[in-house]
């Protein structure tokens, strides 16, 4: 990563928790433990929202019957946690946070403005260390569709989809080191997968597997890496769009790719790529069973694309 890209994420991560500066000193830490769970009962589908405010988020398939476990440790002294759960029929609705609530003010607010997702943090301070972090551990059913939404703030995100049955996901970061992975094949087609960060080091890895149709991932700032292996079985769309940073996006050879660029970028490799016009596709693009078109915004980044 070059110093100017370090230095302008910096200012990035600065600008998206600006009212920090202005935030009163927090007395001493109160840490709690805080869980929720449920067995599946005649839950046949479920939507979930999850907005976490500061600290280590991971998310992982469960093993057993419950339908989802969530568990948290949170400061008292800065942070509530809430959970809210309706049900209608067989389709379940949970919403699930750690983040500061109304008797810790909101003089240090925080607003993730996704396209027509707003998402508000209000946080007092940041974490001096890993010590003082948070931690927020969710687990869900596997064979169970899922509707997935979740909002992190500064936080260490892991996310481990894989072999979970995920009809659509919506991830959105602040300034944070964020992964999104799926290791084995979703159990279901999914129709859109979301990912969209702020000022952020953020890996998608497997995204293959993820079996969308169409993926939308946006980028302000960052070190960003697109790992596209897995199990294709269809055609899928993906529109990517960053603003500055460092980008790469890695296609397996055996399904063909059409890159659309959008824009001029800071520089452009495509390892095995051919010239078609105003785009740059593989060389099996017309014989391959599979197709990834992929639509490719960016301003001041730096792009490689990589055949593996």
């Amino acid at each position: 990563m070059s110093s100017k890209t370090r230095q302008l994420r910096r200012a990035a991560c600065f600008a998206v928790v600006t009212a920090l500066s202005t935030a009163g000193r927090v007395g001493a830490q109160e840490w709690h433990d805080f869980r929720s769970a449920r067995q599946v009962n005649d839950v046949g589908s479920l939507q979930i929202h999850l907005l976490y405010a500061v600290g280590r988020l991971t998310l992982d398939a469960a093993d057993g019957p419950l339908l989802y476990d969530a568990r948290a440790r949170y400061d008292a002294s800065r942070f509530e946690p809430y959970r809210n759960w309706k049900q209608e029929g067989d389709h379940g609705q949970l919403s699930l946070a750690v983040s500061s609530g109304p008797n810790h003010g909101d003089d240090a607010r925080v607003s993730l403005d996704f396209d027509d997702w707003d998402v508000d943090f209000n946080l007092e301070d940041l974490p001096r260390g890993d010590s003082e972090q948070g931690e927020f551990d969710l687990r869900l059913h596997r064979l169970v569709p899922i509707a997935l939404k979740i909002g992190a703030g500064a936080s260490k995100t892991r996310l481990e989809l894989g072999d979970l049955t995920l009809t659509s996901v919506e991830v959105a970061t602040g300034a944070s080191d964020a992964s999104v992975r799926f290791g084995s094949p979703n159990r279901t087609r999914m129709e859109r997968l979301s990912l969209k960060t702020a000022a952020a080091e953020f890996r998608g890895e497997g995204l293959g597997n993820a079996r969308f149709d169409h993926l939308e991932f946006g980028a302000l700032v960052g070190d960003v890496t697109l790992d596209f292996d897995g199990q294709w079985d269809a055609d899928a769309t993906a529109k990517i769009k960053m603003g500055l940073g460092e980008l790469v996006i890695r296609v397996p050879t055996e399904i063909g790719v059409r890159i659309n660029r959008k824009s001029l970028f800071t520089s452009f490799s495509a390892e095995e790529f051919e010239r078609d016009g105003d785009a740059y596709v593989t060389p099996n693009w017309d014989s391959a069973s599979i197709h990834l078109d992929i639509e490719l915004d960016a301003g001041l980044v730096s792009v490689k694309i990589e055949r593996s």
